[in-house]
């Protein structure tokens, strides 16, 4: 997966402390970064799951939320183990990100796309679109309510980035209920691999993902093997 070189030219912030130990680079941020191809062309996603950790599965389909103004979304509460069709859009602060009509993001408000489907895999497309806005776009809203969440987002603001950054090739579904999901990305730098921990919450008010700060930014763990990821292709 290569990285591609932003058109744009946008100098982005970064989650503070993430990757540090890496020649000192600060990453405020993540970037999600697909296998380029002439058109763009569909991306899928798999999740290797261990079978004890999958969810059980709900038959497919869509509801309305109770709450909120998002669209109906799929209820297909099972794990991302079947690719799901992805199709990667630019955000306008820059970044491409991968996007579902089944899973999310449904609703594309200028820098704040958000409506995620209330599953492990709108989870897995929530956490990456979520965590940019929220870091390299300037969204507040894209996290949940929480005192960390001012301090982190005030913080940031006084923040800037190298404009080096390292390609997201992967995830994979740490933990996941109704109520929070887990999801950790893959991030290779230089000779070794990254693991960027993202955490989501439902948030009830909005019935959509939101960024979980209530226990600090995200963390990051060196990973030796890299097999148990699922690879964005």
């Amino acid at each position: 997966m290569a990285e591609e070189q932003d058109p744009l030219g946008k100098s982005w912030k970064r989650w503070g402390g993430i990757l540090a130990l890496i020649l000192a680079v600060v990453v405020l941020g993540i970037v999600l970064i697909p296998k380029p191809t002439p058109t763009l062309e569909n991306t899928p996603m798999v999740q290797a799951t261990d079978p004890a950790q999958a969810a059980p599965s709900t038959s497919a389909g869509s509801s309305a939320p109770s709450t909120g103004d998002c669209p109906a979304l799929s209820t297909d509460a099972s794990f991302p183990n079947d690719p799901p069709a992805t199709e990667w859009k630019r955000h306008p602060a820059g970044m491409l990100l991968p996007v579902s009509k089944e899973h999310g993001a449904a609703k594309q408000d200028g820098d704040f796309w958000r409506c995620f489907s209330h599953t492990p895999t709108g989870a897995v497309f929530a956490g990456a679109t979520l965590s940019f806005e929220f870091s390299s776009a300037g969204v507040l809203e894209a996290a949940a309510e929480s005192p960390q969440r001012e301090a982190i987002f005030n913080a940031q603001k006084n923040a800037s980035g190298s404009g080096e950054y390292p390609a997201i090739t992967g995830y994979r579904v740490m933990n996941s209920s109704k109520e929070k999901a887990s999801v950790e990305y893959l991030a290779p730098y230089g000779e070794q691999s990254f693991a960027l921990r993202i955490n989501v919450l439902w948030d009830k008010k909005s019935s959509d993902w939101r960024l979980d700060l209530s226990s600090g930014e995200p963390t990051t763990d060196v990973v030796t093997d890299t097999s148990a990821f699922t690879r964005w292709k």
